[in-house]
This record gives C-alpha cells, sequence and structure tokens, in this order.
C-alpha cells in the first residue's frame, strides 16, 4: 500500500484492485465543509479533508481496510519531501476488513466505522476529528512541523499500534524504524517494521500479520502485554 503517495498524489489508488472487500465503493461527497472519499484498490481506503484548506497548509485522515488509521499533514508548497508528514496507528482486534462510513446531517457529524469496530466522529462544519469511541485523545488543531501530526492516543480500550510520525513519508516505510505496541493497561513494547510489515520491490508496504499471527509474535517478543 504506497498509502503516503497515493495521498500526494490526490488520493491516487494501487493498481491491485482485485482484492478490494466488495463493499468498497468508488464514492466522493461533500458534507459541510468536509470531504469524504472511498477509494477501491489493494486495500480499501477512505479519506476525509478540509472542503477548503487554508491554501497548502491543512490536515487529512485515512483509514483503510488492514486497520490503519493515518494523519496526513500538509505543511505548505515546498517539495514533498519537506512539505508533508504523516503519523500512523493501527487498532485491534481486527473484526473484518471494512470501512464504512455514515453522515448525519442535524448533528454535522460524520462517522466512520473501521476494521477494528471503532467509531471516528467528524465535526463536518470545521473538518476535525472529535471522538474515537473508547479512545481517550489529545488533538492539537494546528498543522506544524513540531506536533507529530496533532493526535496523541493516551488510552484506549484494547492492542493498538504507534508507528509514529515521520516527515517526507509515510513512517511504516523504514524497516529499521522502532514501533510501539500497547496494550489496554497501557503497557508497552517495542519493535521495528520489519517485524510486522512486508516490504516489496516497487515500495509497497503491507500488515504481514493476521491478528492470530500478531498475538502469537507478541507472546514472544513482549510478554508484558495483556493480549
Amino acid at each position: 500500500m504506497k498509502l503516503f503517495a497515493a495521498l500526494i498524489l490526490l488520493l491516487g489508488v494501487s493498481t491491485q484492485v482485485s482484492a478490494a472487500p466488495s463493499s468498497c465503493l468508488d464514492k466522493y461527497e461533500a458534507l459541510d465543509n468536509t470531504m469524504i472519499q472511498s477509494i477501491p484498490g489493494h486495500d480499501c481506503m477512505v479519506t476525509v479533508s478540509p472542503r477548503s484548506p487554508n491554501g497548502m497548509t491543512y490536515r487529512s485522515f485515512l483509514f483503510d481496510s488492514t486497520g490503519l488509521f493515518m494523519i496526513f499533514n500538509s505543511l505548505g508548497n515546498g517539495p514533498d519531501n519537506e512539505d508533508t508528514g504523516a503519523r500512523e496507528f493501527f487498532m485491534f482486534p481486527r473484526l473484518n476488513d471494512t470501512v464504512t462510513y455514515s453522515y448525519d446531517p442535524s448533528a454535522k457529524r460524520l462517522s466512520v466505522q473501521t476494521p477494528s469496530g471503532k467509531v471516528f466522529v467528524f465535526n463536518t462544519e470545521k473538518a476535525i476529528l472529535v471522538s474515537i469511541s473508547d479512545t481517550t485523545f489529545t488533538m492539537d488543531y494546528d498543522v506544524t512541523r513540531t506536533n507529530k501530526g496533532g493526535v496523541e492516543i493516551t488510552k484506549n480500550n484494547g492492542l493498538y499500534l504507534d508507528i509514529g510520525y515521520q516527515a517526507g513519508q509515510s513512517p511504516s516505510q523504514n524497516p529499521k524504524r522502532r514501533i510501539t505496541f500497547r496494550d489496554a493497561q497501557n503497557n508497552a513494547c517495542t519493535v521495528v517494521n520489519g517485524d510486522v510489515f512486508k516490504y516489496s520491490a516497487d515500495g509497497d508496504v503491507d500488515f504481514k500479520h493476521t491478528d492470530a499471527q500478531l498475538k502469537s509474535f507478541l507472546s514472544r517478543k513482549c510478554p508484558r502485554l495483556k493480549l
């Protein structure tokens, strides 16, 4: 999944369309001041973006059918390797491989249902994330180079993976990068990207474990985690 490049290139999709879940539709909607797009591809992707961004400084959100939650920051008109950045998380367990959404026009709220069962709710008038079910987080609404994407999860009711923030590329693209799993008690275990992602010669990065395989790996590697 070349997700970071896909966002930069107007959310273009992988050519491997046959693997997308059948429920994933190619769809684009403008809801108040928010744009939402569903993109079938190798993995189904749903993006949430401001309809009228402040020039090239804005924040978008991406969800995919493997469980990825990405915060993408555009920081200006400069080169992509200088004026973009991304923060990535995965939530577990993954109950399905679908990403869907619904809209409540009276409340001006967009709800994105993700593979983990978690629901991410956005205020569509401001194009901002306001809640994640069973998750506590902080949100810095300023789009800057210093706030690591702007979203910090402080408590979650289950296992999640924090891949961190990287300027100029997806943080999952470096197989040697150190990343952190946390459980519901906030116990932490550090591994590297190469432990959980597979890398192809043409630059694709894919999560390589089923949930059962991941539990087996973490039981050996991270015995302190409550799985």
